[in-house]
């Protein structure tokens, strides 16, 4: 595997021509720039494997398509839409144990105009789901706690749905609004030209999200959620 260099403007460069040109003739033609990008991302992966079996070595570290590479062509077989191709292409940390979106985890991904970090609870999950809503209702004071620090979430992109219906009566309010959430998708947002002018500093400034973003997943994955939150805080300080 080819050691990581960080990410060349020129893969941006592909994913605006393909949400430009989103046909199989253009992308024949840039191939070879798909698997340029194709190959950042997976020595991507490379880089943050120490990282990430640290942190938790239950975490998906495997390059492969389909493992922690997502594929840049759609399934268009049940869907309305027929686009070929997708307009963003990442790869996903996830327990090992588990499909590749069928447990939630961490992404790193490119867009035309941005490249993305950051954590999600899948609105087809519905067991981990649960198991987000029960961990919050156990430790309500240990989730405002989190959620009251403002370097986690600050400035972060928010992609959610809520229940209507009350799930857990008498929680705090931030902890109330999380246990409502059917899902979400929260991320950093790294402008494209800032993503490439870091190189391969910007493996440092995914870890440092993961690990503000590591207490938000252990409530989503977690059947010691007290325990498992000790364990992160005595290590990172978090």
């Amino acid at each position: 595997m080819q050691e990581f260099r960080g990410f060349g403007a020129r893969s941006f460069g592909f994913m605006q021509g393909l949400k430009d040109n989103n046909d199989r003739a253009w992308f024949e033609r840039h191939r070879a720039d798909w698997e340029t990008l194709k190959g950042e991302l997976q020595s991507l992966c490379g880089a943050m494997a120490p990282f990430l079996e640290e942190l938790d070595p239950d975490l998906e570290t495997d390059p492969k398509t389909g493992r922690c590479l997502g594929r840049i062509f759609r399934d268009i077989r049940f869907t309305r839409d027929k686009s070929l191709f997708r307009e963003s292409i990442d790869v996903l940390f996830f327990p090992a144990a588990y499909g590749r979106t069928k447990a939630p985890g961490f992404a790193v991904g490119l867009k035309a105009a941005e490249c993305y970090i950051g954590t999600w609870l899948g609105a087809s999950m519905t067991d981990w789901r649960a198991r987000f809503e029960a961990n919050i209702a156990a430790a309500p004071g240990l989730f405002e706690s989190y959620l009251e620090r403002n370097d986690n979430f600050g400035g972060l992109w928010l992609r959610s749905e809520s229940y209507k219906k009350e799930r857990v009566p008498g929680l705090p309010a931030l902890a109330r609004q999380w246990a409502q959430r059917k899902y979400f998708y929260l991320a950093e947002m790294v402008p494209a030209a800032e993503a490439v002018r870091l190189g391969t500093e910007i493996v440092g400034r995914i870890e440092e999200r993961f690990l503000r973003l590591y207490p938000l997943y252990l409530f989503a994955t977690s059947e010691r959620v007290a325990q498992e939150l000790e364990r992160f805080g005595n290590k990172y300080g978090g």
